[in-house]
């Protein structure tokens, strides 16, 4: 554990285990793991979960004392697979998610423990906002927007921001299952689903976390992506049966949506235009989806700067 100066209230002393999977990158994961440290609670530990690395990893973990832990993959298994070997070897009351290239503020967990203290039990997860770094320089933020019961609404679009803004209750991760190895992509959006199933979630409205992309991201990899989009997608439509037309309308439409965008992001612009055409079939009053057809039909570059500026409004 982080040994700091006891001045928090008995209800912030509750263990908090921060899951931190890792593959290669050294000098991110110091630098991830000096946000952890810097953290305004006490009763903090952290899992770093190597994922079968080539560089060297351990020296880095034994920089931070005891209460960082490392467990070692024999081989590569995914982001996926480390985060679930973090949750199975956490001992936390609650668990929060850390990429080895993203960085935490100071208050990020005491803030959201805060937050899960003064909610109702039903409240499963907390996540806040962030900002992005691009590899081009821009940066753009994202607030929380939604909380309460939002299942359905998450089934239509991931509302929860990515893992590294995410808290969650251990005892709910137990009982929902962790990330979905079989899928190549999207498995925390995934597990957002499966978690708003059951409970609600709840939100810190500040920006806590700094996300910053590199070059071998997952999404960059279009491919996976994908992939990751068909599966979830086929997912979604099995739990939206019961819903109402209208609704699954909706639901359908946007997905079609991602999938249209990601089928021209990977040069692939006939599936596009289809994925796209059947987005506005099924949601004709969605502006943003003829936007994109126009977009794939015409080959414009969604990275040129005038998209690049309209994209922070439109996210």
């Amino acid at each position: 554990m982080i040994q700091k100066k006891a001045t928090r209230v008995d209800y912030l002393e509750q263990m908090i285990s921060v899951v931190l999977p890792v593959y290669n990158q050294p000098e991110l994961l110091r630098e991830a793991l000096q946000s952890v440290q810097k953290q305004s609670l006490e009763n903090v530990e952290v899992v770093v979960v190597d994922d079968a690395s080539e560089d060297a990893i351990s020296h880095v973990v034994n920089e931070f004392g005891e209460w960082a832990r490392l467990i070692c993959h024999e081989t590569n298994r995914g982001a996926a697979a480390a985060r679930n070997t973090g949750i199975e070897h956490a001992e936390g009351k609650y668990v929060a998610f850390l990429d080895a290239d993203d960085i935490w503020e100071p208050t990020k967990l005491e803030q959201q423990l805060v937050a899960f203290e003064h909610a109702e039990d039903s409240v499963g997860l907390v996540y806040t906002g962030f900002v992005q770094y691009e590899l081009d320089g821009s940066e753009w933020e994202q607030y929380p927007e939604a909380r309460g019961n939002i299942y359905v609404e998450e089934l239509e679009r991931d509302l929860v921001n990515p893992t590294s803004t995410v808290m969650v209750q251990r005892d709910v991760l137990e009982e929902v299952g962790g990330f979905d190895t079989n899928l190549p992509s999207r498995q925390d959006y995934d597990l957002w689903i499966r978690i708003t199933e059951h409970y609600e979630v709840d939100y810190v409205d500040e920006i806590l976390v700094d996300k910053r992309e590199q070059p071998d991201s997952i999404s960059k990899d279009f491919k996976s992506r994908l992939e990751g989009d068909l599966a979830v997608f086929e997912k979604v439509k099995e739990r939206s049966s019961e819903l109402g037309f209208f609704t699954r309308s909706r639901i359908f439409s946007y997905h079609h949506h991602i999938i249209g965008r990601d089928y021209d992001s990977n040069g692939d612009r006939w599936k596009a235009l289809k994925h796209l055409s059947l987005a506005i079939v099924w949601c004709p009053f969605r502006p943003i989806s003829y936007v994109m057809f126009v977009i794939a039909l015409f080959g414009i570059d969604r990275n040129g700067p005038l998209l690049t500026f309209a994209k922070q409004f439109i996210r």
